[in-house]
């Protein structure tokens, strides 16, 4: 009875850490996919703050002496990669529906809009404190706390979502 259970959780989990790992190797063996997360997301900011430009599949912004470059570091692919490792054990655990899947792609350029935007926005604040010295930290530090809130989101509605469906009140939309 306990193997069973454990076989119950090593495939979701399994199938979790690999396709995550499956996912990060894409994107390192063709860099030139990472343009499809740099892309929108820098138009998304650009349309935020005004101006941005798009040169080389990155994204360049200058405020006064300090240049902001969306790039391969900071294109949000290891999030897309966490967001759907997640979702597919999610599928596979509590019977989520597949169309999350199709609304990673749109979650990631979003949540990574957010972390450029606050990114910078942190920044511009903390300038009068040499803010250039730690721009690594804000970088870290923005994008962990916007993706781990975006990623504790979406499993919240999972969640949601599922009790409803299991108590028969709602179709398997989402």
């Amino acid at each position: 009875m306990q193997t069973d259970q454990r076989i119950k959780l090593l495939i979701p989990v399994g199938l979790l850490l690999l396709s995550y790992l499956v996912g990060r190797t894409v994107f390192q063996q063709v860099p030139q996919l990472k343009s499809l997360f740099i892309y929108p997301t820098g138009e998304i900011v650009s349309a935020f703050y005004g101006f941005g430009d798009y040169i080389n599949s990155e994204w360049i912004y200058n405020f006064g002496q300090t240049r902001f470059v969306l790039g391969e570091t900071c294109s949000g692919t290891t999030f897309f990669c966490l967001l759907c490792a997640y979702l597919i054990y999610s599928m596979i655990k509590h019977k989520t529906s597949f169309m999350w899947l199709f609304l990673a792609y749109p979650i990631t350029i979003i949540a990574n809009a957010m972390r450029v935007l606050s990114s910078i926005y942190v920044h511009r604040v903390l300038v009068h404190i040499n803010a250039d010295a730690f721009g690594e930290a804000i970088h870290v530090f923005t994008g962990t706390v916007t993706f781990l809130g975006c990623l504790l989101l979406i499993a919240s509605l999972i969640d949601r979502t599922g009790k409803k469906i299991s108590d028969g009140k709602h179709s398997p939309v989402f």
